[in-house]
């Protein structure tokens, strides 16, 4: 059995517009809608904090992403883990502070980690059994747990105290620091080494989240972890080493590419090589369309074209890897609002990874199962919830459309934009600039 990590349950306070925000996740395509800034991307900022988190990178850039007038913010993430041909349901509990003061009082905008807890049970018969702190850090304890711990923090207290500091300073996680990992393989800790090696290669390889900044590239992560190359690019640089691999991965969305868009395929032109050393040697390359025997650079073709190409690069290693989770923010910009419907059919029945992602398009609502769309409220301290009373003959799409206005459900879905109010909006801007 392969080892994964998918996520269960993620529950949110205090980020950006969402004071409470609650979400589980109950089969392998999750689709949130809702209006605009109405807290479907805070979702997305919490799984890349926790992505942050994993990987040890520097937390100061989510200062801002904390609700205004509070200092702190918790995440809660609950995951169902597969290791060693054993299942167990595993908690990872974050607090995250703000601090506005370095240590000679000089203005700051930093981020440290107040809490860390990593707790798990067994799950058998489909039924987590009680729970249990694996491992855990807070600003009272170095390591909780003490019991478990004697033999480390007997042998090497500086060590802890040093690592621990250091973390804090830089604005990273303790508990998934390679210094923490070191000592607790040095004292043969081998299940808590297990679980958060298991953790860091999630974070690292197999949790892959996508805004749309992101969407201009190829990813190579089946070859490269965390890597890709922008397709916009002119010139595309590669280690020749990996070139059949990348011709490779053309080569798949090629396959899939010209079931979606008729006649058009990828081709990779080599310009030149470049010796880098003696044991590495660069290809530069460059990206092109072919359509009808046409080839233009890749990089002017439409943006839904880009997009789709881009997206496939992700879409492939999901249908196939049960360990890969792909989080996408905006998944139907600039795609077809028919194709787009398609894409996620094939992926509800076809997906092995799990893929979480918002949009604006409705067309969803028509093709997925009702398990499979969270929606977005207008009650900050309940900021997600799923419909209720729907049955298989309703269409969720014009269900949902009704509850903007009518308000059948425990929560409101839609703040009302009145189309009169907008009219007297634009007349008094308009009066205003001619008065002016």
């Amino acid at each position: 059995m392969e080892n994964f990590v998918n996520f269960s349950k993620i529950e949110l306070k205090n980020i950006k517009n969402v004071k409470n925000g609650e979400i589980d996740f109950k089969r392998k395509v999750t689709g949130i809608y809702g209006q605009n800034g109405s807290g479907k991307t805070a979702l997305i900022d919490s799984i890349d904090i926790l992505k942050s988190i994993l990987c040890c990178k520097n937390l100061d850039y989510l200062y801002d992403l904390i609700t205004v007038d509070s200092k702190n913010c918790s995440l809660k993430f609950v995951f169902t883990v597969e290791m060693y041909s054993r299942k167990y349901q595993v908690t990872l509990d974050l607090t995250l502070k703000k601090v506005d003061k370095g240590i000679t009082g000089e203005k700051v905008k930093k981020v440290i980690v107040e809490k860390e807890i990593l707790k798990y049970s067994d799950i058998t018969c489909g039924k987590p059994s009680h729970k249990k702190i694996l491992i855990g850090s807070d600003k009272n304890e170095v390591l909780k747990n003490n019991e478990n711990f004697k033999s480390l923090i007997s042998k090497y207290p500086m060590d802890l105290d040093v690592a621990k500091i250091l973390s804090r300073h830089n604005s990273v996680s303790f508990l998934f620091s390679d210094e923490l990992l070191k000592l607790l393989e040095k004292e043969n800790y081998e299940e808590v080494a297990d679980f958060l090696k298991l953790f860091k290669k999630f974070g690292t390889s197999d949790l892959i989240i996508i805004k749309n900044e992101n969407l201009k590239t190829i990813n190579l992560t089946p070859i490269l972890p965390e890597d890709s190359f922008n397709i916009t690019d002119e010139n595309i640089t590669i280690d020749e080493n990996f070139y059949n691999d990348l011709s490779k991965i053309i080569e798949n969305i090629n396959t899939i590419l010209s079931s979606i868009i008729s006649n058009i395929k990828l081709e990779l032109n080599i310009d030149y090589k470049e010796v880098i050393s003696e044991n590495r040697t660069n290809i530069i390359l460059q990206l092109f369309s072919v359509r009808d025997g046409r080839k233009i650079p890749f990089k002017h073709e439409a943006s839904g074209v880009k997009k789709i190409v881009s997206l496939l690069s992700l879409l492939i290693p999901l249908s196939r890897n049960k360990e890969i989770c792909l989080v996408i923010d905006d998944l139907d910009s600039n795609i077809f609002e028919y194709l787009f419907g398609n894409l996620l059919s094939a992926l509800e029945m076809n997906s092995k990874g799990q893929l979480i992602f918002t949009s604006n398009n409705l067309r969803s609502l028509e093709i997925l199962f009702k398990d499979c769309l969270v929606f977005t409220t207008t009650n900050e301290d309940e900021k997600y919830m799923r419909m209720k009373n729907i049955k298989t003959t309703n269409n969720l799409r014009n269900t949902y459309l009704r509850e903007a206005f009518m308000h059948e459900q425990k929560e409101t879905l839609y703040d009302k934009a009145d189309s009169i109010d907008i009219q007297i909006a634009l007349s008094k801007v308009n009066r205003s600039s001619l008065e002016n």
